[in-house]
């Protein structure tokens, strides 16, 4: 990419300090992908850009490309997620999705798909109240997937991974290793070539379709028995494992809040 200055919108999505006074930020952009630069002297008490380079907004950025480095000369709040700011459990949510952005895109990628999806969530987040740690847990699951989506990781949930049919009910097993589900015709015409797959229920494939598919709204709606929900997020961190560079064996979910208690439906 060539260009000396960019003007754009951006949500930061992480930031570290660097040297003495500087900070090192990360933000997703519609028109560049993740961009990264410095923040000079952006830890100093009276810094005026830094208290414009803190998450949960939509900012208006300009950044200049040095011999060595890029740096934030220009910085406009344009629309601020004060409930996402402001409240615990929502930005605990919103930094393990940008944790998880971060952690799996590359610079200067472009990507408007990814930024209005990650737009989208932050402004659901923005306009409902707080909910349980379960709910938080299958809401980061549902961004993962569909994150997963973004990345050309789609997890086929609909038609037979090998004869591109569609999935009946209660006839399909689930394969891990190549992404989804496949028809019980040709795990038996094909034995050697589907040996791992194993049993799912059909609840949980219909949960796994609603986390992806369905309005935020819906989500939270959605009644979850609290054994299917810890089976979604064991099925998604293994896809995590097995088709994205660089996942974490750590669960994507870990730091999510605590368990204050165990309820049979989240």
């Amino acid at each position: 990419m060539s260009w000396s200055t960019l003007k754009t919108k951006a949500i930061v999505i992480t930031s570290q300090p660097i040297r003495e006074v500087d900070r090192l930020y990360r933000a997703l952009t519609p028109e560049y992908g993740k961009v990264s630069f410095m923040g000079r002297g952006a830890r100093k008490s009276k810094a005026k850009l830094a208290a414009h380079l803190e998450p949960f907004a939509v900012v208006d950025l300009e950044i200049v490309r040095g011999r060595r480095s890029m740096t934030v000369i220009s910085v406009e709040r344009e629309e601020s997620f004060s409930n996402v700011a402001n409240v615990v459990e929502h930005r605990l949510f919103a930094q393990s999705m940008m944790r998880i952005i971060d952690r799996h895109t590359h610079v200067e990628d472009p990507d408007r798909d990814l930024y209005e999806d990650l737009y989208a969530w932050l402004k659901f987040l923005d306009n409902v109240e707080a909910f349980s740690t379960w709910r938080y847990r299958f809401l980061l699951s549902a961004f993962t997937l569909r994150f997963m989506e973004r990345l050309g990781y789609k997890v086929e949930l609909r038609n037979c991974l090998s004869c591109q049919e569609q999935i009946m009910p209660l006839s399909f097993r689930w394969h891990t290793g190549k992404g989804g589900l496949v028809c019980t015709d040709c795990v038996k015409d094909e034995k050697q070539e589907w040996i791992d797959t194993k049993s799912v229920t059909q609840e949980m494939v219909m949960l796994l379709r609603m986390a992806r598919e369905n309005q935020f709204n819906d989500l939270l709606a959605a009644r979850l028995p609290l054994d299917h929900l810890r089976q979604m997020l064991d099925i998604t961190h293994e896809l995590m494992q097995y088709h994205v560079p660089f996942a974490s064996e750590i669960p994507f979910w870990q730091g999510v809040l605590t368990l204050d208690s165990v309820p049979t439906n989240v």
